[in-house]
């Protein structure tokens, strides 16, 4: 898995939720940061003589895509921002700069809009995953 440094051109579609799902393209994203996070499980006790044990195939494990833009009113931005503020679920693929595309269902945990008086309106969205995510 590889996954492109911060400030890569990606294209980023979201699901509408209906059945049959249209994604709709949030134009003017880039990808400014990426994590993955494995929590485990520890189960230690008192006769581990100190040593930490964790519960074998047990945890946590989360991606979380930090996003930049600028905005431009599209289909797709306005239904990241509903998601956002009511804290859906949604179906996700950003396809990466060299055609790697990340997909599974995310929260907009945090999207945050910019703008100055005579500028263009800029955004910043964290997204994390709400279930199993395929890189490929």
């Amino acid at each position: 898995m590889s996954l492109p440094l911060g400030g890569n051109d990606c294209l980023l579609r979201i699901s509408d939720g209906e059945e049959s799902p249209t994604f709709l393209l949030v134009e003017g994203v880039r990808l400014s940061g990426w994590t993955i996070s494995h929590d485990e499980v520890e189960v230690t006790d008192a006769g581990d003589e100190g040593w930490r044990r964790l519960l074998p195939g047990a945890g946590l494990r989360s991606l979380e895509l930090k996003l930049s833009g600028l905005y431009l009113g599209s289909a797709g931005e306005r239904l990241l921002r509903d998601c956002a503020f009511s804290g859906a679920a949604f179906g996700c693929v950003l396809t990466l700069d060299h055609a790697e595309a990340v997909r599974g269902r995310f929260i907009a945990v945090k999207l945050q809009m910019d703008s100055a008086i005579n500028e263009e309106a800029t955004y910043a969205a964290t997204l994390r995953s709400a279930g199993p995510v395929v890189i490929n």
